[in-house]
């Protein structure tokens, strides 16, 4: 497979493989498959957040007037 990015994606994945001082290919073949885990989240599950489930927020969760 071949994926071309924008030249802007194409420089940040370059800092950060070479940050972590592996190539381009293997910095992204690392995040496609940390994306694609099993242990990541499921259909029909949302993400969490700080503790909090991704979603419909209620005012609380935005603002500290609520008593």
């Amino acid at each position: 497979m071949t994926v071309t990015l924008p030249p802007d994606l194409e420089s940040r994945v370059a800092e950060r493989a070479r940050a972590e001082g592996i190539s381009n290919e293997a910095f992204v073949e690392k995040v496609v498959r940390q994306a694609t885990s099993s242990g990541q989240t499921k259909p029909g599950q949302l993400p969490r957040w700080q503790g909090h489930v991704l979603g419909d927020l209620r005012r609380q969760d935005l603002y500290d007037d609520v008593r």
